[in-house]
């Protein structure tokens, strides 16, 4: 999953192609482990994004004194000025063959993903496993309906990453497990004329894609929960785990530090629940954490899919998240905040507000007080030391709160 253009292009010709430092960086993240050097690696792949490629042109080459810089060395050298190849270069080394069967034969060409793999169509499974486990993948949505009703306790996946974690580390045993990633229409992203509709099986790099090409098409106010979320999956997980890990996924864990959860919450999202009839309703993001790890879903009911709305004029949208290291770490604490301003006696004033935070209660907590009293003052500094005074009665951890720092947070 961590394979993408970049990386086929830095192992096929990282000269030709010049990535970005932040691509590079983002590539190796979840490919190397701190302890083995991290620094010295990324710093050896910076070569690969220089943007001056001066040492590889004739025109610039050449230095005040007439002597030419070799592009192997970097150093003077006269192997241009003699037509000659340059003794500091490598032998440059060709296949040995080009039948189909040498791996050789495809040193120039592209990497391409297996055509075989696109064509093939997916078919319902059901296995099983050791310890009585059993393991479903429906392709119809009433299937899902079905195995919830045969089995009320089952759980959702779709890309294990925190259910895979329970069981191999925390012992937590799971009998029967329903893998809804193939579900037509849990997978739909859909722009639409008041937001933006986006199905609870939808991976995190794909949602990271649809709302880079919103931000692009739409005027910039009306994006701006989209770049906030933007900016919070940049230091969501890494980049393997995006790439299987769901919306809905990190929604339905309901931890109490998730990343996204306080975002949604103050962005105004709404999230869509089905139940085994085919009836439907809307649950604002706010609403639906109720306890630590508990959502406001009945056992027959599932999340369809999460509605996030345009920002309008004069409405901003923040992440915030605070942790031990920048890339791919838990938060302590982070946030969403929304503030909506309107033009009163030519002051601005708070027409409406939502704080969400995470890390300072047992799930995503909304503050309420804080909010209220913000709506309807003049937005001015001294709004801002009002508010601080009361989000301190807002947001009480005791001492021994569980993930300690209760000072810190």
């Amino acid at each position: 999953p961590g394979v993408c253009d970049v990386d086929v292009c830095l192992a096929k010709d990282p000269l030709r192609y010049h990535p970005p430092k932040r691509d590079i960086e983002e590539h190796l993240a979840g490919n190397l482990c701190r302890c083995t050097g991290y620094r010295p690696i990324i710093d050896a792949f910076q070569v690969f994004s220089r943007t001056n490629d001066a040492l590889y042109t004739n025109g610039s080459s050449i230095l005040s004194n007439g002597e030419f810089v070799c592009p192997s060395t970097g150093k003077p050298c006269s192997c241009k000025a003699n037509g000659q190849d340059c003794e500091g270069s490598p032998e440059i080394l060709k296949p040995v063959s080009y039948n189909e069967v040498d791996g050789t034969a495809y040193t120039d060409k592209e990497l391409i993903f297996p055509p075989e793999l696109l064509m093939r169509k997916s078919t319902s499974l059901s296995l099983t496993g050791s310890n009585g486990l059993r393991w479903y993948r429906p392709l119809k949505l009433q299937d899902i309906f079905d195995l919830k009703t045969r089995y009320p306790d089952a759980k959702l996946v779709v890309g294990n990453t925190e259910v895979g974690i329970e069981t191999r580390l925390k012992s937590f045993h799971y009998p029967v497990l329903i893998h809804v990633a193939h579900i037509p229409e849990l997978n739909k992203l859909t722009v639409k004329n008041d937001g933006l509709e986006i199905g609870a099986a939808v991976k995190l790099s794909e949602l990271a894609k649809v709302l880079k090409i919103a931000v692009d098409q739409h005027a910039t106010y009306q994006t701006s929960s989209c770049r906030s979320i933007l900016e919070q999956l940049k230091w969501f997980a890494g980049t393997q785990i995006r790439n299987v890990g769901s919306v809905g996924g990190n929604i339905c864990t309901a931890s109490p530090i998730s990343d996204l959860n306080p975002l949604w919450m103050a962005a105004r999202a709404k999230f869509c629940i089905s139940d085994s009839k085919g009836n439907m309703r809307n649950c604002e993001a706010e609403k639906f954490f109720l306890g630590y790890r508990k959502v406001d879903l009945a056992a027959n009911e599932i999340l369809l899919s999460v509605f996030l709305p345009w920002n309008t004029e004069h409405e901003y949208v923040k992440e915030f998240k605070q942790s031990h290291r920048r890339d791919d770490d838990i938060a302590i604490v982070n946030a969403g905040m929304r503030v909506c301003l309107e033009e009163k006696d030519k002051k601005w004033v708070v027409a409406d507000a939502s704080i969400a935070y995470g890390g300072v209660a047992p799930f995503s907590f909304s503050s309420v007080q804080t909010k209220n009293f913000l709506i309807g003052k003049r937005w001015d500094q001294e709004l801002l030391q009002s508010a601080l005074k009361v989000l301190e009665q807002d947001v009480v951890l005791k001492e021994n709160a569980p993930g300690g720092m209760v000072e810190f947070r």
